[in-house]
């Protein structure tokens, strides 16, 4: 009969373990037949908070930051111009036809400027600045214009082609396409055309630039395929011989931190999952429980994956290196059943060893994924894709060790033995009254001394800029593009509208209160699309003003040798110039085109958005304030911004925190009494005042990766004292060697995730040594305050 309640038994945990993982991986499987296959997400901006404006707002930021963090600057320099150029040439040959970029560009072609030419004279009339109209409609304006329109003619130098003077005896064209150059010369960098490159001479060397955007292929972070890459593997064995690169742009800095964090994670799991196996094999002396917890580790990584790839409809690369936590849980809930396999004699079958662990696991299953499910509310996609692997994949975990590890055989009964725990002592400090409650007061009044210590150093703050260090080079080159460049662009105003015209609109007036601002200042152009494309308004109002010019178009004429046709046939273009705008959606030119399309956003959820780009932040008070005095402009600062979103961030955590810390006080008081529940709640808060305080006496922020990490020591650092307080319980009848086990397994689950994590710490990406820092210091204490 007990042999048959055994079989049922584990028929119906098995029957679990199955349901479980099968109807996730269908689910998976589907989920990729209708999306078109498995998504990783190597975006770097995905990795940040969304900003905090609405959401259609949000969507025009994300676009426009999207499409300049893949524009790249590459310049290449050399004393001599043309041995400049001609590697210039050859890494723009090398590059073109990628299909890791979007577009590269290295010449000036004079077909560019007839192209902006023809598009000028055919909105001659629609394009006079303001200055220019203001100057026709004042009096005298009109003749004085014609006069100087003559003495340009005659005179025989002017940008634009005479051919077409009888159809624009007043030059209309020239002050349009002089305004037009000055306005991309004002916008952009400080190169110019030479040899039908662009390039600029600069403390004795030329600097010729080639100019790109890469592809989403080209942008995956982390990649073989990511085009910078294919950049330094084109342009490095061509450094020699006086030819120096200067790299710019985001991708450049994305690329060096997250290929970094990727060589430094991979070499730190190797080597510590390496260890670890070597560490299994010494205790338990068989491969067996080796083969079996990688098998568990395997399962939960896959599981978890399937189920943030059905969510999401993708994965992001950085909840793959978050989500190799999921080891040191799946470790600890092996660890604990192999040690009663290889060495509790009391008890006979796996069916006892899963009853004998049962609450202890539930219990340690339960504080874990209170403080993950908890995040899975945080506004912040990244966060909720790793709560969620780390959900599923723990949970999955629990299933393996609860379901499958009883059905393996027990060792042979003169092989259940721990060789290694003869050596092995347990504290005998807990066994004596109070000295335990003692210790415990001494490591808060510890502690407390320590924050009081440094109270002025502890914050709780982001800065993003310091997300990564920048190695020398590309600090090098950071700071020699500016100079050479003189453009820096690092925020931008987004304006919306319910219709184009009220966009370009409201952006003109933007931009006379951005140049009021800026006037006289270094560094203050920008870029817009209405100093391109102007509201159908100021259109208007250009043709109001050269109107002024027709009453003198007879004089005009006949002074330049044409006869009465030629005035019909100026006064009949001016007429069909009445109703004919140009339009965001107008045909342009490739140089503006290219401009104007990284600025105008479109329609996005029923409204439409551009961009006011400058060259620099020049006043950022200033700047905010023309925001603020509308709701349909915001401004953004990227860095300043994100680190304040990053905050906001953090704070929303720190409150989930607390949440999940009385949440699973609550949960422990069912099981235990209020001396026991305050034991165990004693453990988390200590790590938290431990953490705070090295990271105080570091001089660090205590931030988002800081906070995240307290998250993850909350579930591990609990679990060691809720095993120690079960097996007191449970092992009145134990003999002294199996008094050892649990404290044997809880010193090996944390020498195995301690160090893990604490080799994590010596990453020079500063997000991973965060984490990896935050949970060696909060599971250090978490094993102290489990040994009183």
């Amino acid at each position: 009969m007990k042999k048959k309640l055994t079989l049922a038994s584990n028929k119906f945990f098995v029957s679990v373990w199955l349901i479980f993982h099968l109807l996730l991986v269908a689910g998976f499987v589907i989920g990729m037949i209708f999306r078109g296959g498995i998504k990783i997400d190597s975006d770097l901006f995905n990795m940040l908070p969304d900003s905090t404006v609405n959401s259609a707002m949000r969507s025009a930021d994300s676009k426009l930051t999207k499409s300049t963090g893949q524009n790249i600057f590459v310049l290449v320099s050399h004393e001599d111009f043309a041995k400049a150029k001609k590697i210039a040439e050859q890494v723009y040959d090398s590059l073109k036809d990628s299909p890791q970029f979007d577009y590269v560009t290295l010449y000036s072609d004079g077909s560019t400027v007839g192209e902006i030419q023809d598009f000028i004279y055919k909105y001659r009339y629609n394009l006079l600045d303001a200055k220019t109209q203001t100057a026709l409609l004042s009096e005298n304006g009109a003749q004085n214009f014609a006069d100087n329109a003559l003495s340009k003619i005659y005179g025989a130098f002017t940008l634009t082609s005479l051919d077409f003077v009888e159809s624009d005896p007043f030059l209309l064209s020239e002050y349009n396409i002089t305004n037009y150059l000055a306005i991309i010369q004002d916008s952009g960098v400080a190169l110019s055309p030479k040899d039908g490159v662009l390039a600029t001479e600069f403390e004795g060397r030329w600097y010729i630039m080639i100019r790109g955007a890469l592809s989403k292929k080209g942008a995956a972070l982390a990649s073989k395929s990511n085009g910078i890459a294919s950049i330094y593997n084109i342009c490095e064995p061509l450094e020699k011989n006086g030819i120096r690169f200067v790299y710019s742009g985001t991708p450049f800095h994305s690329y060096e931190s997250s290929s970094s964090a990727s060589q430094e994670i991979t070499l730190i799991s190797s080597i510590t999952l390496s260890l670890l196996i070597i560490a299994l094999l010494i205790v338990f002396q068989s491969f067996e429980p080796v083969l079996v917890t990688i098998f568990s580790i395997a399962v939960s990584i896959l599981t978890a994956f399937c189920a943030t790839q059905l969510v999401f409809g993708n994965i992001h690369v950085l909840t793959l290196v978050f989500g190799t936590s999921l080891i040191g849980s799946c470790v600890d809930y092996s660890l604990h059943y192999f040690i009663n396999w290889k060495a509790n004699t009391k008890l006979h079958s796996g069916r006892e060893i899963r009853q004998h662990l049962m609450r202890g696991l539930l219990l340690s299953l339960l504080s874990t994924e209170i403080c993950y499910c908890l995040l899975i509310f945080a506004p912040f996609n990244l966060l909720k894709q790793m709560a969620l692997f780390s959900v599923v994949g723990i949970f999955s975990s629990f299933l393996t060790v609860s379901c499958l590890y009883p059905l393996l055989p027990l060792p042979a009964e003169q092989k259940r033995k721990i060789s290694i725990l003869d050596y092995f002592k347990v504290s005998v400090l807990p066994q004596k009254k109070h000295v335990g409650a003692i210790l415990t007061l001494l490591l808060f009044v510890i502690g407390g001394i320590l924050l009081f210590s440094f109270r002025n150093q502890i914050e709780l703050k982001n800065d993003i800029s310091k997300l990564y260090t920048m190695s020398n080079r590309l600090r090098e080159d950071a700071t020699l593009s500016y100079r050479v460049l003189q453009y820096s662009p690092s925020a931008w105003f987004i304006v919306s509208g319910d219709s184009p015209e009220a966009v370009l609109q409201r952006e003109e007036a933007l931009c006379t209160r951005l140049e009021k601002v800026n006037k006289g200042k270094i560094g203050g152009g920008y870029i817009a699309t209405s100093r391109f494309v102007p509201s159908i308004q100021s259109q208007k109002n250009s043709l109001q003003a050269s109107k002024k010019l027709l009453p003198f178009a007879q004089n005009q004429l006949f002074e330049l040798g044409f006869d009465e046709d030629s005035v019909f046939n100026l006064k009949t273009d001016f007429e069909n110039a009445q109703n004919n705008f140009v339009t965001p959606e107008t045909p342009l030119p490739k140089t503006l085109s290219s401009l104007v399309s990284m600025l105008w956003l479109g329609e996005i959820d029923g409204k439409y958005y551009t961009v006011v780009l400058p060259n620099t932040v020049t006043d950022e008070n200033a700047y905010r304030e023309i925001a603020d005095s509308d709701e349909n402009v915001y401004f953004e600062n990227k860095v300043r911004d994100l680190s304040g979103g990053l905050d906001r961030l953090t704070k929303i955590i720190a409150i989930m925190f607390v949440i999940a810390f009385c949440a699973i006080v609550i949960v422990l008081k069912f099981f235990y009494s209020w001396g026991e529940t305050l034991k165990i709640a004693s453990v988390p808060l200590l790590s938290v005042i431990f953490i705070t305080a090295i990271f105080a006496l570091r001089g660090e922020y205590v931030e988002f990766f800081c906070i995240t990490g307290m998250i993850l020591v909350f579930g591990l650092g609990v679990d060691y004292v809720i095993y120690m307080m079960e097996n007191a319980k449970e092992n009145q009848h134990f003999s002294s060697v199996e008094k050892k086990l649990e404290p044997f397994a809880i010193l090996l689950s944390f020498l195995t995730t301690a160090f893990s994590f604490g080799a994590l710490a010596l990453s020079s990406f500063v997000p991973v040594h965060t984490l990896g820092l935050t949970i060696f210091v909060g599971l250090l204490t978490a094993f102290v305050c489990t040994l009183f």
